[in-house]
């Protein structure tokens, strides 16, 4: 990197180096004398942008990559998800993830999945297509990310403090113009389906 544009090998040492920052990052050493690599993700993003503004496009092949890894690294991300179908007065909870985003609004909607779901909408996630707007909103509050302008993404696992009752919901996460959604399951019931040719043998229980 001290040579400069001098060398031909500069804009790869940009490149590798910014890379390496993203993915391994600096190696530190743990209190029981261990190590253990942990990402930095401002002095990867101040070596993309280094790049991205000593070479013009065309002049290094890593132009482009490098200005989808800047977006990447700087724009704002959300998502939720829920892993399991929960039983009526279980301890229910989802897995929030986010990053660049100092506070996320949850709030979970009780829907009727036989009314509220379009399968004519041609959106390729369905859940995306129900409007909740006229749902009954059960539940809504804020969560603190402690997010410290480093750029490092969070996840925790966020726990319901009240049981539900059977039902479908969705819980929807709101932060910085992102939305993100996932659909919470209580029932006391199962549906299996095994399909062969041109038969298909249902299974209920509860």
């Amino acid at each position: 990197l001290q040579a400069g544009k001098a060398t031909d090998w500069y804009d790869d040492a940009l490149y590798h180096y910014a890379e390496w920052m993203m993915n391994q990052g600096r190696i530190k050493i743990t209190p029981d004398g261990g190590w253990q690599a942990e990402q930095d993700f401002v002095k990867a993003l101040e070596l993309f942008r280094r790049l991205t503004s000593e070479f013009r496009k065309g002049e290094t092949r890593y132009f482009d990559q490098a200005n989808s890894y800047i977006q990447n690294i700087t724009k704002p991300s959300l998502s939720v998800n829920t892993s399991n179908v929960f039983l009526p007065d279980s301890e229910m909870q989802f897995y929030l993830s986010w990053r660049n985003v100092k506070q996320v609004n949850l709030a979970l909607y009780k829907i009727d999945l036989t009314r509220d779901v379009n399968f004519d909408n041609k959106r390729d996630n369905w859940l995306q297509t129900i409007s909740l707007t006229e749902r009954e909103r059960v539940k809504a509050w804020p969560k603190q990310t402690a997010d410290k302008g480093d750029y490092k993404p969070g996840q925790e696992n966020v726990r319901l403090d009240s049981k539900l009752p059977v039902g479908a919901y969705v819980i929807e996460a709101q932060a910085s113009g992102e939305k993100a959604r996932d659909l919470l399951l209580v029932t006391d019931t199962t549906l299996i389906v095994k399909a062969a040719n041109k038969q298909a043998l249902v299974y209920f229980c509860n």
